[in-house]
């Protein structure tokens, strides 16, 4: 298991989760709050913290009992974001599960489909990078777009399940390529449409590829900001040289004859 999710300031974290309540819906993991700096310091340009921190409240239903609360939040959380950034410097895969390593299946299961909404809740919030018309990414190599688009599509079915017979609309050919090699397996038992069992199998699937997943999201990622930048340069021209006739002034401002003043 990744030392991500081991990081010095997991403890005091969980400890001011712990504490919030949300009206509906889930409370805030650890491993949520890592998926979304992780989707944070991966998109292309950054984002700065007074861009992401209300989505990040708002996605996890965290309230501050006051200031020295938000303050004490907000000194855990930024060495965290600091130390996901020097990863993604060092071009370091910031996915924190390995499956090999896994004990307990079910709660890294839980822990990963945290993770993975995360990821997406950040995502969401740059959808000009990270669900691109092809000619707003034409900087970026087709092979690459397109693994990125089917990644992204990983992505979304992890953060909402519900939404795979949109994404994958024929079930069939995910039980061929990837149920088919199961033992036992028989062809009679495709199904041809989506029900509850597929959809987790499905999701299953995708929570396997998070590391693949977060390794094409960042190689997009450099892509895109390189070709940005690039795109955004001007060219250098070299400055255009002076031509002074020798009867003309002198371009010094002085009022006298080229030829008796620069120009001799």
């Amino acid at each position: 298991m990744s030392d991500l999710l081991n990081a010095p300031e997991r403890g005091a974290i969980e400890s001011f989760l712990i504490r919030q309540k949300p009206a509906d819906g889930p409370a805030p993991t650890f491993e949520r709050l890592l998926g979304f700096l992780s989707g944070v310091v991966i998109t292309p340009g950054g984002i700065t913290p007074s861009d992401w921190m209300q989505p990040l409240l708002e996605f996890n239903a965290i309230v501050f009992k006051d200031t020295d609360d938000a303050t004490r939040f907000m000194d855990q959380l930024m060495p965290l974001y600091n130390r996901l950034n020097d990863m993604r410097l060092r071009n370091e895969n910031l996915c924190p599960f390995d499956w090999r390593e896994m004990t307990d299946l079910d709660k890294a299961h839980q822990q990963a489909s945290d993770w993975g909404i995360g990821l997406h809740d950040a995502l969401r919030l740059r959808p000009e990078i990270w669900a691109p018309e092809k000619h707003e990414a034409r900087h970026v190599p087709v092979k690459l777009l397109d693994e990125m688009q089917h990644t992204m599509a990983f992505i979304w079915a992890i953060a909402d399940p519900g939404s795979v017979p949109h994404i994958v609309p024929d079930p069939v050919p995910f039980q061929r390529n990837f149920l088919g090699k199961a033992p036992g397996w028989k062809e009679e038992m495709i199904r041809t449409s989506w029900d509850d069992e597929l959809v987790e199998m499905f999701r299953l699937l995708c929570l396997s590829r998070l590391s693949s997943s977060a390794d094409t999201l960042q190689r997009y990622a450099k892509a895109y900001d390189v070709g940005t930048r690039a795109g955004s340069a001007k060219p250098q021209t070299a400055p255009a040289k002076l031509r002074v006739g020798r009867n003309d002034p002198c371009p010094c401002g002085s009022g006298v004859k080229y030829k008796k003043c620069c120009g001799r």
